[in-house]
C-alpha cells in the first residue's frame, strides 16, 4: 500500500513540474564574453576595475552566462554584441539567492555610466541596456555575495523578458494563492466546527505559503528594496512557524498523548527550541539563517517520516499515507537543498522544484484530512447502523420503539436541514469574502482609484470597444509638479496625502460612469475617456488641472501650491495602433508639457514610433 501511495504522489509531482516550466525566448542581442578580475583587484573602484589591463582578467570557465562567485565583491566583465541594423535595447537579468548581499552594473559604451538595477519577485536584478546598432559594448557587473555560488545572467529582448516576467508573476501567484486560499478555507472549518486540528493545519498552510514566496523572492526585501537590514530576515521566521505548526497538526492527528505518554514534553521542547532560534536569526548572517533554517526543515520531515513509519507499524489509521506525504516532501526538500551545493541541471531548478513540492504537499495534506473525515464518517454511519439492527432485533414488537425510531429520524432530519441552512451561510460569506478581495486587488489603497493592475485591463477592454464601435477614445495621463520637492520639504506623510487630494479631484473630474481614473504609479495618474474626443478630453484636463491650482491645500497649518501637469492622446480608429501607444503618445504629451514648464495640458498625435518618456518629477 506505501508502495501505491508513493507511486501516486510521484506520478503528481511529475505533472507539476513539468506543467511550471517554460520556454525561454531567442536573443537577438548576444553575451560574448565574461571575464572575471583577480582577487587582489575584487576591493578596487569601478574608475580603477576598468582601467585594469587585460591581462589581469580570468577568462570564465562555466560559459558566457554563467558566473562563479566568492565570497566577497567581485567583479566581471561582459561583452555584448548588437548585431542589428539599428538601436536596440535589451533587458539585463541577473539571477541571485538571499545571499546576494548587493549588486551593481555599469556601462562603457564608450562613456562609464552606471545602470539602474531593480530587484525582481524571483530574485533577479533586471536593468535595460541601450545599444547602437551593429556594436559591441562592456559591461562591468559588480556582486558582493556572502558565499560560494555559480548564477547565470541573461539578456532578453523587452517582449521576451515582460512574457517571462507575466508567466512568473502568474505561475507563483497562482501557486501561493492557491495554498493562501486552502488555508483561508481550513480557517473557516476551524471556525465553523472548532476544530484545532483544522487550526494548525491552516497556521501551516499559510506560513508554507509565505515561505514559498520567500524562496521564490517575494520577500521582504523586494518589497522594502531600501532597507536592506530585512535580506533574509523572513526565511527563518517563516521556517520555524511552519515547522511548529506541522509538528502541532500531527501530534492532534494522531492523538500522540495516548501513543506516546511523554509526547508532550518533547513537542514543547522543540516548539521552545525553534522559537529560541527564531528570535536570535535576526542576529545571524544570511547564510547561516539560510543554513539553519534548511537543517531545521529537513530534520523535522526526518522524525515526521520516522513518526509516520512508526505508526504504520501500530497500525495507526492514515499512517500509510501520512508516511508516504512526509517521505516525498522530505526527497523533495533533500533534492532542493542539494542544488545548493552540487551543480546537477535537474537540481538547479529551485523554483520549479520549490512550486512543486509545495503544491504536491497542499494537495496530499489536503487528501489526507479528506480521508480522516471520510473514515469517521464511515465509522459513524457504522455505528448507526450497528445500532439500528440491534433495535430492531431486540425491539421490533414494541410501539414505543417505533415511535421514538419515528423522532429520532425526524430529529436526524431536522439537524441535516439546519446543517444544509449553515453550509449555505458559509458558502454566501465565502462568496463575500471573495468579491472584496477582488475589489482590494483593484483598489490603490492610498488614492481609491483604480490601481495599475485595473488599467491594464480597462485600457485594452475600452482599446477594443472603441475599435469595434469606431467610437473616440481619449487618454489623460496627469503628473503632481516638483513632487519630490513636496516629500523632501514636508515629508512622504505630506507626499501621500498630496496623492490623495490629487484623487479627489480626479474622482471630482470625471462625470460619467464609463470614465475611470486609476493611479498608474507614484505621482502619476490615468483618465480613461471613453467615446470622448481629442476637444473633449482636453477640456476635461484643462478643468482638472485649473481645479488643482485654485485649490488651497492645507497640511498641517501649512499652505502647499501644488500643480499638475496633462498629457492627452486621442484614439481614431488610426491603422497599426495598439494601447500602448495611445499611453506612449499621452506620456509624451505629459513630457513636453513638463519640458515647456509644467501647470499645462499638451496633446499628442498618436502614431506607432512612440516610446514612453523618463519625466522628470523635481
Amino acid at each position: 500500500m506505501i508502495v501505491k501511495y508513493f507511486a501516486k504522489a510521484f506520478v503528481l509531482a511529475l505533472i507539476l513540474l513539468f506543467s511550471s516550466a517554460w520556454a525561454q525566448s531567442k536573443d537577438h542581442i548576444q553575451l560574448m564574453a565574461v571575464s572575471k578580475a583577480a582577487s587582489n583587484q575584487s576591493s578596487l573602484s569601478i574608475a580603477e576595475i576598468v582601467e585594469t589591463d587585460n591581462s589581469e582578467w580570468q577568462l570564465q570557465t562555466e560559459g558566457a552566462n554563467h558566473l562563479s562567485l566568492t565570497p566577497g565583491v567581485n567583479w566581471f566583465k561582459v561583452q555584448v554584441t548588437n548585431g542589428l541594423n539599428r538601436a536596440a535595447h535589451a533587458q539585463f537579468l541577473l539571477d541571485t539567492n538571499l545571499e546576494v548581499i548587493d549588486v551593481a552594473l555599469y556601462s562603457h559604451s564608450p562613456i562609464l555610466t552606471p545602470l539602474p538595477l531593480t530587484l525582481l519577485a524571483n530574485h533577479q536584478y533586471s536593468g535595460k541596456v541601450q545599444l547602437n546598432p551593429n556594436t559591441r559594448a562592456t559591461l562591468y557587473l559588480k556582486v558582493n555575495t556572502e558565499i560560494s555560488a555559480v548564477m547565470e545572467m541573461h539578456l532578453l529582448t523587452p517582449d521576451a523578458f515582460i512574457e517571462q516576467q507575466r508567466q512568473l508573476y502568474y505561475t507563483h501567484g497562482f501557486v501561493v494563492g492557491g495554498i493562501v486560499f486552502v488555508g483561508i478555507v481550513f480557517a473557516l472549518l476551524f471556525l465553523a466546527i472548532h476544530d484545532t486540528t483544522l487550526g494548525y493545519l491552516s497556521a501551516y498552510f499559510i506560513a508554507r505559503a509565505g515561505l514559498l514566496s520567500v524562496l521564490l523572492g517575494g520577500h521582504l526585501l523586494f518589497l522594502f528594496p531600501e532597507q536592506s537590514a530585512l535580506r533574509g530576515a523572513d526565511l527563518p521566521i517563516l521556517a520555524v512557524a511552519s515547522s511548529i505548526f506541522y509538528i502541532l497538526f500531527t501530534a492532534r492527528l494522531f492523538n500522540l498523548a495516548k501513543v506516546f505518554p511523554n509526547s508532550k514534553l518533547v513537542v514543547k521542547a522543540i516548539v521552545l527550541s525553534l522559537v529560541a532560534y527564531a528570535l536570535i536569526s535576526a542576529f545571524l548572517p544570511v547564510h547561516i539563517n539560510v543554513t539553519v533554517s534548511a537543517t531545521i526543515l529537513t530534520s523535522v520531515l526526518v522524525g515526521l517520516v520516522l513518526l509516520g513509519y512508526y505508526l504504520y507499524i501500530k497500525r495507526q489509521r492514515l499512517a500509510v499515507l501520512f508516511f508516504t506525504i512526509m517521505l516525498a516532501q522530505l526527497l523533495f526538500t533533500v533534492v532542493i537543498v542539494l542544488g545548493y551545493y552540487i551543480d546537477i541541471p535537474a537540481f538547479s531548478q529551485r523554483d520549479t522544484l520549490h512550486i512543486t513540492s509545495f503544491s504536491l504537499n497542499t494537495l496530499l495534506i489536503v487528501f489526507l484530512i479528506c480521508r480522516l473525515y471520510f473514515y469517521q464518517m464511515r465509522d459513524k454511519q457504522q455505528a448507526q447502523k450497528e445500532a439500528l439492527a440491534n433495535a430492531i432485533a431486540t425491539k421490533q414488537a414494541q410501539e414505543k420503539l417505533i415511535q421514538l425510531q419515528d423522532e429520532n429520524q425526524e430529529e436526524l432530519e431536522q439537524r441535516v436541514q439546519e446543517r444544509t441552512l449553515e453550509l449555505h451561510i458559509a458558502l454566501s460569506e465565502l462568496e463575500e469574502l471573495n468579491r472584496e478581495l477582488a475589489e482590494k486587488n483593484t483598489t490603490d489603497d492610498l488614492t481609491g482609484l483604480f490601481n495599475r493592475r485595473y488599467y491594464d485591463q480597462k485600457i485594452v477592454a475600452e482599446y477594443r470597444r472603441s475599435k469595434r464601435n469606431l467610437t473616440p477614445l481619449s487618454l489623460v495621463v496627469a503628473d503632481l509638479d516638483f513632487f519630490k520637492q513636496v516629500n523632501d520639504n514636508y515629508g512622504h506623510l505630506a507626499g501621500d496625502q498630496c496623492l490623495s487630494w490629487l484623487a479627489q479631484h480626479i474622482k471630482q473630474s470625471l462625470k460619467r460612469s464609463a470614465d475611470i481614473g486609476c493611479r498608474y504609479g507614484g505621482e502619476e495618474f490615468c483618465l480613461i475617456l471613453p467615446d470622448t474626443d481629442a476637444a473633449g478630453a482636453f477640456a476635461l484636463a484643462e478643468e482638472l488641472r485649473a481645479a488643482v491650482e485654485g485649490f488651497d491645500f492645507v497640511y498641517q497649518e501649512q499652505h502647499l501650491s501644488l500643480t499638475i501637469s496633462c498629457g492627452v492622446a486621442t484614439y481614431q480608429q488610426q491603422d497599426g495602433i495598439e494601447p500602448e501607444h495611445i499611453f506612449c503618445a499621452a506620456d509624451k504629451a505629459l513630457y513636453q508639457a513638463k519640458r515647456n514648464g509644467r501647470n499645462q495640458v499638451q496633446v499628442q498625435e498618436i502614431s506607432c514610433d512612440l516610446s514612453i518618456q523618463e519625466n522628470s518629477n523635481d
